[in-house]
């Protein structure tokens, strides 16, 4: 029985570790040692490994006791190098079928349904779209895992989907670059980049209307319907955070407490206390949203500050820089001046 304000432990899908466990690269002894934790654990990989089973992230600490950064990065990139389309239970199927690479990045919306150690946003930045990676697992080694996994996946995915070596893109990892990557081909190409404000991944217009090569228009949309009511069971009666952040990613509008509580119908009061329960509240939710969104739309020099402040809901320049500065510490102009300057 789950605790209320507890965070559930995050998982992922039980393919992801079988086809680590296959990787060559893997070093030895570790495959026996995760076959050992399965068992401790009363399971096989057979059997988890089916139907769409999840695995508990913390089995990591479990093979490897002194599990670094480093080594976590290391292992989820290797992890998402084995990825296959028919590697993600139920959204293989719309992945396969995607018409477009837009289509495929609209199934990161429903990564909840087979693991809950990631969340994607996404933010319309003049010709690009940006998808914002958020790890959840409270844990800032195990989370390496899962946003590491999803460089590696992405890029494999679409080499195989749009039948391309070298896919436009860039992946921006907010955290120091691994030694393992110094000399890594992708960061060579630029395709994979560190130190950035937040994980995201900038995919570029014409990138977005590469056809995939597997295209079926009715699989896709009827995949699509199933997974639109699963998502909307799942934020029904799951993670109300999870819930919040769908809402405060309306664009061009700033939700208020009273907004979010109509239309989760339920009392501000109630909304007040679950996410307390949880331990956070509105304005934190909303800040962080609003910050991230605001971080990824300043770099792209494009954008004025008063096409910013608008696609953030903001009725006027002035409040945006007000709460930019209490986000950061700094005006949006300055902050951008800085931006500039790191970049040159």
């Amino acid at each position: 029985m789950r605790v209320a304000g507890a965070p559930p432990r995050s998982d992922m899908p039980a393919h992801v570790l079988a086809q680590l466990l296959d990787a060559p690269a893997l070093e030895d002894g570790a495959a026996a040692r995760f076959h050992q934790v399965i068992a401790a654990h009363g399971q096989t990989l057979a059997a988890i490994a089916r139907g769409g089973a999840r695995v508990p992230l913390h089995w990591f600490h479990e093979v490897y006791p002194a599990l670094d950064a480093e080594q976590a990065a290391r292992l989820g990139y290797l992890a998402g190098e084995q990825a296959r389309l028919t590697s993600f239970a139920s959204l293989s199927l719309p992945l396969v079928s995607a018409g477009s690479v837009a289509e495929v990045l609209q199934l990161l919306t429903f990564i909840p349904l087979i693991s809950n150690s990631l969340t994607a946003r996404f933010v319309t930045r003049g010709e690009d779209v940006v998808v914002m990676l958020t790890a959840n697992s409270g844990d800032p080694v195990l989370d390496r895992f899962p946003v590491f996994y999803s460089a590696a996946a992405m890029l494999r995915l679409l080499r195989i989907l749009v039948d391309s070596d070298a896919p436009e893109l860039s992946i921006h990892i907010a955290w120091p670059q691994p030694d393992a990557f110094r000399d890594h081909p992708e960061v060579q190409a630029g395709r994979l980049q560190f130190d950035a404000l937040v994980h995201h991944i900038v995919v570029p217009r014409a990138t977005l209307e590469a056809v995939c090569r597997f295209s079926d228009p009715l699989a896709y949309q009827a995949a699509l319907r199933s997974l639109q009511a699963q998502l909307a069971d799942l934020h029904s009666t799951d993670d109300i955070v999870a819930r919040i952040r769908l809402l405060l990613d309306s664009p061009a509008q700033l939700v208020t407490i009273d907004d979010a509580a109509a239309r989760l119908h339920v009392s501000v009061s109630t909304l007040k206390r679950r996410l307390a329960e949880v331990g956070t509240n509105f304005r934190a939710l909303r800040d962080e949203v609003l910050k991230e969104r605001a971080l990824i739309m300043m770099t792209d020099a494009s954008m004025t500050l008063e096409s910013t402040a608008s696609a953030l809901g903001y009725s006027d320049l002035a409040n945006f820089s007000h709460a930019f500065k209490r986000w950061t510490g700094v005006s949006p102009g300055a902050f951008r001046r800085q931006a500039h300057d790191a970049a040159s």
